[in-house]
């Protein structure tokens, strides 16, 4: 029994657990760190600029306005001058190269071992996460995440449009277990690092558990 895994929540009425990706089955900064890379490298070599002052500018931006700020990339090519004539182009270049990027990432430890808990203990394990179709199907590849989920009960709001973006709830129109209504709310609980994770998770009447990379789980006496 999870005696201690968040004693908020009881656990023993618990058949399903969900999960954000980006910040909690894997530290982001570890995939913007490389495909910043990327980018700095192509923005300078077509700007002229300096390719380090270029990401870690970025990673700047990033650090300080968090991953759903959406002008880095513009704020970044204006800071190290670029010809604004090629600003448009380089912004459709900069979003080619982070939409389609494959990331070198991994579960940590503790984050695997919490999904083997989950998943030998018989819990339904479902993926409500936003972002770009490709690359987070590159990531879900990456992380090996089909040890744990199964495709059907994985929704990625890039496969399904704007709707589908927490915190609507549209994406469990798209999961296998929610469509049959399966699960009673109080019966799941979400686990996600943002705050509209945390408003999904309302929204749809299940239990929230605010993570860092699973950092917040206390692992003792499983």
């Amino acid at each position: 029994m999870l005696k201690s895994l968040y004693p908020d929540i009881p656990w023993q009425n618990i058949l399903a657990a969900g999960f954000d990706i980006d910040g909690t089955l894997y530290d982001e900064f570890d995939f913007i760190r490389q495909v910043y890379g990327e980018i700095a490298g192509h923005l300078a070599k077509r700007s002229g600029g300096d390719g380090e002052k270029i990401l870690y500018g970025m990673l700047g931006r990033w650090l300080e306005k968090g991953s759903s700020y959406p002008h880095i990339f513009s704020e970044v090519l204006v800071a190290n001058h670029a010809d604004p004539g090629d600003q448009e182009v380089l912004i459709k270049d900069c979003l080619t190269i982070f939409r389609n990027y494959n990331p070198l990432i991994r579960l940590s430890e503790r984050v695997r071992y919490l999904l083997e808990l989950f998943r030998d203990k018989g819990y339904h394990l479902f993926i409500v996460s936003d972002g770009s179709s490709r690359l987070q199907w590159n990531k879900f590849k990456a992380l090996s995440l089909d040890s744990f989920f199964k495709k059907e009960n994985v929704c990625i709001s890039g496969d399904y449009g704007a709707a589908y973006q927490k915190p609507a709830l549209k994406a469990l129109e798209q999961l296998g277990g929610f469509t049959d209504n399966r699960f009673q709310p109080e019966q799941v609980v979400y686990f996600g690092d943002r705050s509209i994770d945390r408003e999904f998770a309302r929204q749809a009447g299940f239990y929230f558990v605010g993570v860092q990379g699973m950092h917040v789980v206390k692992m003792k006496e499983l």
